[in-house]
């Protein structure tokens, strides 16, 4: 069960966050605008709390307000990762598309994850089909379905460096690697 006082400072964190983005990304600072971003921030907080209650917490698993900045300095380093990921899979994507033979070697990947918010699994999914050449296929339960154009393209999941860093972001425990057994490899229908 959520306790309320521990609703009203999470969506006073949101909230307080929220805004500080809006003064970050329009750098302007008179009162209207001040105006403007407090009455945008609290509306989009007043919508999206409970969402976000939600997906913080897996089965009443409370976050601390403490352990949130070092989760947004995790998740910038995250994003900044995958940034070098998305970079690194184009090249390697346009050196297979411009290739005279077009090598694929196309593949599936099942695995099972033990991430256990809803909105860490979410952010692997999304995080998988970001990266160019795979694609989160399905999701049931906790065992995900990846097809790739290669089997190099799905490394950092069997190493689990993908899902540990994502495990990071929201404080889960260290994600064990994925048995390398479960690929497919060739005709993947």
């Amino acid at each position: 069960m959520i306790h309320r006082p521990e609703i009203r400072r999470t969506t006073i964190v949101q909230a307080v966050i929220l805004f500080a983005f809006w003064l970050a990304l329009s750098g302007r600072f008179e009162p209207l605008f001040i105006v403007m971003g407090l009455v945008t921030a609290i509306a989009v907080t007043a919508v999206t709390h409970r969402i976000t209650g939600r997906a913080l917490r897996p089965d009443g698993d409370h976050l601390p307000i403490g352990s949130l900045p070092p989760a947004l300095l995790r998740g910038v380093g995250f994003t900044v990762w995958m940034g070098g990921r998305v970079l690194v899979a184009s090249v390697q994507l346009a050196v297979i598309a411009l290739s005279p033979r077009m090598p694929l070697d196309p593949c599936t990947l099942r695995f099972r994850t033990q991430l256990r918010r809803p909105i860490a699994r979410a952010t692997l999914a999304n995080a998988i089909s970001l990266v160019p050449g795979t694609l989160t296929v399905d999701i049931e339960g906790d065992v995900f379905t990846v097809h790739a154009l290669a089997p190099n393209q799905v490394d950092d999941l069997v190493s689990g460096r993908l899902q540990n860093k994502i495990a990071a972001v929201f404080l889960e425990d260290e994600q064990p690697p994925v048995d390398p057994s479960t690929i497919r490899e060739g005709d993947v229908r």
